[in-house]
């Protein structure tokens, strides 16, 4: 896709973060007693063409038949918050995520001005 874009990721970094154990554990996370997959089977079965797979053995043996949905963060939002800005943090520096912030903020205010002047036009 370079060519078409004429953008070249020579030094992107892919990250992958999320719910890991000790982050579940903290935040006290609900587990479901279940590896049922979107498509509705079941990876702890054995009828599963993936059960026999190592990567789903090894889930196996360190967490057994159970899963952390991304919606558990539902009732813990600033945790999630939190989660993602550390990864933002290691790769952006905080000056510029204050201006960032600044810059929210100001288009905030600006959004709710302009939803109060058209409702009060109504």
């Amino acid at each position: 896709m370079s060519g078409a874009t004429d953008y070249f990721p020579n030094d992107l970094v892919v990250d992958r973060f999320g719910l890991n154990f000790d982050f579940i554990e903290a935040e006290r996370l609900s587990w479901s007693e279940n590896l049922v997959t979107s498509s509705g089977e079941d990876l702890a079965s054995e009828r599963h063409p993936d059960h026999h797979k190592p990567y789903v053995q090894n889930y196996l043996q360190q967490f057994g038949a159970r899963k952390v949905e991304a919606n558990a963060l539902v009732v813990r939002p600033e945790a999630g918050r939190r989660l993602c800005r550390e990864a933002i943090r290691r790769y952006v520096p905080d000056a510029v995520l204050a201006d960032f912030e600044a810059r929210r903020t100001e288009a905030q205010i600006e959004a709710r001005a302009e939803i109060l002047r058209l409702l009060v036009r109504q």
